[in-house]
């Protein structure tokens, strides 16, 4: 008897100190108002790219209109989704549709290679 209660007591210490994590899940480009702000009318496509990145989506359909999505799932949050259309007229950029992500001080996973201290 002792030995079972041990054994449920040894177990029941082991499944106590493992716990689940969960990692946040991320994907798409992260568009901030910022970026957003900073497009004008009459821009060019590399102009605009250079500013919101390379869009998610470039349909085949669509020429004129680039797709960025952006998608974030934290533990214990709501699953948070964003899209931004930017529309193109020989081009030039017109106009934008969509919502870009409020919050500018979203920690992001970068491609980019960051800047040597030696440049």
């Amino acid at each position: 008897m002792r030995k079972i209660i041990g054994l449920l007591l040894l177990s029941a210490l082991i499944t106590a100190g493992c716990s689940i994590h969960r990692v946040d899940i991320q994907q798409g480009n992260l568009v901030t108002q910022e970026m957003v702000k900073r497009l004008k009318p009459g821009m060019d496509k590399r102009q605009v790219q250079l500013i919101l990145g390379t869009p998610l989506l470039r349909d085949p359909f669509h020429l004129d209109r680039w797709d960025y999505y952006y998608s974030l799932k934290k533990k214990n949050t709501p699953f948070e989704r964003h899209s931004l259309q930017v529309y193109f007229k020989d081009g030039r950029l017109t106009h934008t549709r969509g919502d870009a992500h409020p919050d500018e001080s979203q920690p992001v996973a970068s491609n980019a290679t960051p800047p040597r201290d030696d440049e």
